[in-house]
C-alpha cells in the first residue's frame, strides 16, 4: 500500500481542529474557532519531517473540500490558507461575507 492511500483526514472536534494521519504517523493539522456557523481557520501546523513536501496544501485542500461539500463558510485567519486562497480561487466561495 502506498503513503498515499493510507492518509485520513480525522476532524478532532475536542481539540478544534482537523488532523492529517499517515497510519499511525500524525503529520499536521488545521486549528479552528467556529463562530455561529463559520470555521474560523487559526492556523497550520505541519510537523517537521514532514515540511516542503506539499503536505501543507495537501492538508488545506483536504479541509477545504470537506467545508464544500458540507456547505460551510469560512474566516481564513491563517496565513497559510490565505495564500492558499489566492493560488487557488475555485476556494473563495468558501469565505464568509464580513
Amino acid at each position: 500500500m502506498s503513503a498515499r492511500e493510507s492518509l485520513v483526514l480525522v476532524h478532532n472536534t475536542e481539540r478544534d481542529r482537523f488532523e492529517l494521519w499517515d497510519g499511525e504517523t500524525f503529520m499536521g493539522l488545521v486549528g479552528y474557532e467556529v463562530d455561529g456557523d463559520v470555521f474560523i481557520l487559526l492556523h497550520t501546523v505541519i510537523e517537521e519531517r514532514f515540511g516542503q513536501q506539499g503536505i501543507a496544501r495537501l492538508l488545506v485542500s483536504l479541509v477545504l473540500t470537506r467545508f464544500r461539500l458540507d456547505g460551510v463558510k469560512i474566516r481564513p485567519v491563517c496565513s497559510y490558507v490565505r495564500r492558499f486562497l489566492v493560488r487557488f480561487p475555485e476556494y473563495q466561495l468558501l469565505v464568509a461575507a464580513d
